[in-house]
């Protein structure tokens, strides 16, 4: 067992008026207790994985997988194999950063300064610890849970060590509550596997809640501070969505995270190359067409969000477009 510290600066705030002054936040917070659910319960834990209808994740349209050279010269076994652990290593991922997200929240209930933002915290601290603990049962059923990506932890790690709780804010509900709920929403349309389609259902009814969140908060909050604060907050946004699409300048899989060495026993341990299949990725994700074929989850719903509270500004925009993005 491993524990990893951080130091954390954060201030928590008091607030002894308890009326009512972000309606939509109060809104939220009753649709949130309304929404509650429970992962033992919930869950029909009695249904078998089906491990082929899983399939690879990554490529829930089952299309662009079979596409890779290193994947067509695998036996029908190996590939079904090769996939579900491709997807148990993604979903860990997401079981990471649902603990990274439990431990945000509970700095939102402390750091933010209305009565509003942090009644509707509250309930997503107990959304995100049923996350951990439904995404950990799945994948140990499915294959096992994988290490941290790196670029992952260390995102994380930014927003829990942010010393303004707007850059948590962003960081947390805009960027990564909005990646998740566009994966999950996507997993929910393709996998086969209805054990899968029950959590990811239930989990992007809470990420959107989530993402509500960071929404309205911001474009309350942004507007009201100081420029320079704000263009922390701007640069602080760039340089998550730089580290979760390239890795901060790896490798990047069709996923758009960096090398993983936990990845790396996925493949080898299966008996494929793992440099030969990471040079075929490399050459792929370069590679309009193929790129195109799969999701987009930063197009379609992480810069969006960024947009509409007002982040992607001229001064910040030719950033995002190093990076490929048309803003």
């Amino acid at each position: 067992m491993t524990l990893e510290e951080i130091v954390t600066p954060l201030k928590t705030l008091w607030k002894f008026d308890y009326e009512t002054h972000v309606q939509a936040l109060r809104d939220l917070y009753e649709m949130a207790k309304k929404e509650q659910w429970n992962a033992a319960s919930d869950i029909p834990w009695d249904l078998e994985i089906n491990k082929e209808g899983v399939g690879d994740i990554l490529d829930p349209d089952g299309e662009r997988f079979p596409r890779y050279d290193f994947v067509k010269a695998l036996s029908d076994e190996t590939r079904e194999q090769f996939a579900a652990r491709r997807s148990a290593w993604t979903l860990s991922q997401f079981l990471h950063g649902e603990q990274g997200a439990l431990l945000c929240c509970g700095q939102l209930v402390e750091a933010v300064p209305d009565i509003d933002g942090k009644l509707y915290a509250a309930t997503q601290v107990i959304d995100e610890a049923r996350h951990v603990e439904v995404f950990h049962r799945y994948i140990t059923r499915l294959d096992q849970v994988y290490s941290i990506e790196p670029s992952l932890y260390a995102v994380l790690n930014a927003i829990l060590e942010a010393d303004l709780w707007q850059m948590k804010c962003v960081g947390m509900q805009v960027i990564t509550e909005s990646l998740a709920m566009g994966t999950f929403k996507t997993m929910k349309e393709n996998t086969q596997d209805d054990l899968l389609r029950s959590v990811v259902e239930l989990t992007a009814q809470d990420e959107a809640r989530h993402v509500s969140y960071g929404l309205i908060y911001m474009k309350e909050e942004l507007p009201r501070m100081s420029d320079p604060d704000r263009e922390r907050v701007e640069d602080f946004a760039l340089a998550a969505v730089r580290l979760l699409t390239t890795g901060g300048g790896g490798a990047a899989d069709s996923a758009g995270g960096g090398i993983l060495s936990s990845r790396e026993a996925v493949y080898t341990e299966l008996g494929i190359d793992y440099d030969k299949a990471m040079a075929e990725i490399s050459e792929k994700a370069n590679d309009p067409e193929f790129v195109n074929s799969g999701p987009r989850m930063f197009e379609d719903h992480v810069i969006p969000q960024l947009q509409r509270v007002g982040l992607v500004t001229d001064r910040v925009a030719p950033g995002y477009r190093e990076l490929g993005f048309d803003v």
